[in-house]
């Protein structure tokens, strides 16, 4: 017994190993961002801000940031669940440190540490389907998937990777409710326990509701195909997410926030969505006998086509915004300055398809086939499940970049059941040490050719190199450090610089700025192109005094300042600071010869 169990721990501590090295290797020798004492974007600051600002108040409930759409305030549509995990990895660091620093360190690492955990939970996920071999082999082909390692490396201190490890628990508990073999108290036991993951996924946010509708297409198919006992599943599924949300919602909300209606944050909402499916589940379980014998596949199918009806019904004469998604508050003049933004914008041509999900490849025509394979066996709704999950999220991601972290995970263990095969395949038809290379070559062509032809084709792309580094990189901790000096830190000024540096400024000063790039502070964004975008002199000073701004921060000719001139007009204020002809309210302030060369700074004063 002691020796199997340390067996089975080798394989799992290889796993941990090959995906910890892969993340060691990339800081030491691909990481500009945490060598600098960087973050990777934004929303990394942002997601630390949080934290800050729920140690300067203790608010629990208080989602505010009240330096943010400058002099107004601004909320977050985040929630608890991730700040409580920046907390405790900080917590250790802390007496050592300092708060600060610590906080920063555990943002700098939680996308790595997530990680592994979600390589070892996939390990366990998909080890009823693939085996043990292949199942690890899922789990460490997790670290060669762009989609997943782009939301995972350091200096990521955003919550994507907890959407990521939390999809893959409630995939592997959906998983065992789907094989056959099982008993119907391992079903039910599962359903429940996928249900309880999904509740946690949806308590870090909606985006999680994808992921929510296809577990529960793939739990309610068997029982649309007549298997006995699928309704129990079902209701247990429904019981652990509806369970799951009344406690998350208690905890994020408190009593006295529990009726809130939010789309884009957890709400009233998906608790009503997760008990209208418990009723209905709970409703088809009760009449279980009416949906068998000789019409009760047409009774079934009626019954899922008017349950789902009705619900979508009752959703909608409840939340009229509901079918608008997370979305459903954000100024739609929004939308284009959003799609300028990598991860919310389409894979633009072959080679960045290649490199983002380039395994796809492989992986897309190879689950076809196993679903086909096991279609009359044990595990045929955990392999429709797989696939299912891999053509929504390719068909996603090719439309939206973000979501190319579940495409790379249902990629990993489509890959590693491919691998597998074709590594017994070879062994079946060859001897000896010749068959190693061979080995070597197709498991190397199979996990990394498509996403490697990707990486050669973007690398050779105009302007690569530029866009890695160079006029984007705007060192606005550089320029921080010039205005938390004494002439300028001796109170809280109101900056307009681009969206893309609010959450940093904010993060790094005392001061306030009228945007963050977050679809909630639309009307700071609009205001700041009202300002920098505009050409009539009295709507800009009109928007300038509304907005108490005190500062004008440029950074010329970079990608952050872009949208600021998208129309092109020549008589916008940013043009005419960019020539050096400001107004007479405004007054450049002279730089440092460093920052001189990357930013313009602006000062509003009187006019006589």
């Amino acid at each position: 017994m002691h020796m199997t169990r340390r067996l089975f721990r080798w394989p799992l501590l290889a796993v941990v190993a090959f995906v910890a090295s892969i993340h060691v290797a990339w800081w030491l020798a691909g990481d500009s961002i945490v060598a600098q004492g960087n973050l990777a974007d934004g929303d990394s600051y942002a997601h630390l801000l949080r934290v800050i600002r729920l140690f300067e108040t203790g608010g629990w409930f208080d989602n505010s940031l009240p330096r943010a759409n400058a002099p107004y305030g601004d909320s977050l549509h985040w929630t608890r669940l991730f700040d409580v995990l920046l907390i405790v990895l900080s917590m250790p660091l802390a007496p050592v440190l300092g708060f600060g620093k610590a906080l920063y360190w555990a943002g700098a690492v939680v996308g790595p540490i997530l990680h592994v955990a979600a390589a070892v939970a996939l390990v366990w996920a998909v080890l009823p389907i693939l085996g043990r071999p292949a199942a690890h082999v899922a789990g460490a082909l997790t670290a060669a998937q762009a989609g997943v390692m782009g939301f995972a490396t350091v200096g990521h201190a955003d919550h994507h990777m907890l959407f990521g490890l939390l999809s893959i628990l409630a995939l592997g508990f959906a998983v065992r409710a789907l094989i056959a073999s099982t008993g119907p108290t391992d079903h039910r036991r599962a359903a429940l326990f996928a249900g309880g993951f999904l509740a946690l996924a949806l308590w870090v946010g909606p985006e999680a509701l994808i992921f929510l509708a296809l577990c529960l297409l793939a739990v309610g198919l068997p029982w649309l195909s007549g298997e006995p006992g699928r309704a129990k599943t079902n209701v247990h599924i429904a019981i652990g997410l509806t369970l799951g949300l009344v406690v998350a919602l208690l905890i994020e909300r408190g009593a006295a926030g529990y009726g809130d209606v939010e789309y884009d944050r957890l709400s009233i909402v998906h608790l009503t969505l997760a008990a209208s499916l418990l009723a209905f589940w709970s409703a088809v379980g009760a009449t279980s006998r009416f949906w068998s014998g000789r019409h009760g596949a047409v009774r079934r199918l009626l019954a899922a086509l008017a349950g789902v009806g009705a619900i979508a019904s009752a959703m909608r004469l409840l939340y009229p915004k509901i079918l608008l998604g997370p979305m459903a508050e954000v100024d739609p003049a929004l939308f284009p300055l959003f799609e300028r933004i990598s991860e919310y914008g389409p894979v633009g041509d072959v080679a960045h398809f290649l490199l983002f999900i380039g395994g796809a490849v492989f992986a897309a025509p190879w689950v076809v086939w196993r679903a086909k394979e096991e279609w009359n066996g044990p595990r045929r709704w955990p392999w429709l499940f797989i696939a299912g999950g891999l053509f929504v999220y390719l068909t996603f991601t090719v439309n939206w970049i973000r979501w190319s972290l579940y495409a790379g995970i249902f990629i990993a263990i489509v890959l590693a059941d491919l691998v597998d095969r074709a590594d017994a395949a070879i062994t079946a038809r060859m001897r000896g040490a010749k068959r190693i290379p061979v080995k070597v070559l197709a498991i190397l062509l199979l996990i990394m050719g498509p996403s490697a032809a990707g990486i050669v084709a973007v690398d050779k792309e105009p302007g690569a190199g530029r866009r890695a580094g160079g006029r984007d990189a705007c060192p606005l901790q550089m320029m921080s450090g010039f205005l938390n000096r004494p002439e300028w830190a001796d109170r809280q000024r109101t900056i307009v610089a681009s969206a893309n540096f609010g959450a940093e400024i904010l993060y790094r000063t005392r001061h306030g700025v009228v945007a963050i790039l977050q679809h909630r502070s639309g009307a700071g964004i609009l205001d700041g192109i009202g300002i920098l975008g505009g050409g009539e002199e009295s709507e800009i000073l009109s928007l300038v005094r509304r907005r108490t701004v005190d500062l004008i921060l440029l950074c010329p000719g970079s990608r952050n300042d872009g949208y600021f001139v998208q129309g092109g007009d020549e008589g916008a204020l940013y043009r005419r600071l960019e020539k050096g002809e400001p107004p007479g309210w405004l007054k450049e302030i002279g730089l440092p010869d460093r920052l001189q060369e990357e930013f313009r700074l602006f000062e509003v004063v009187p006019i006589d």
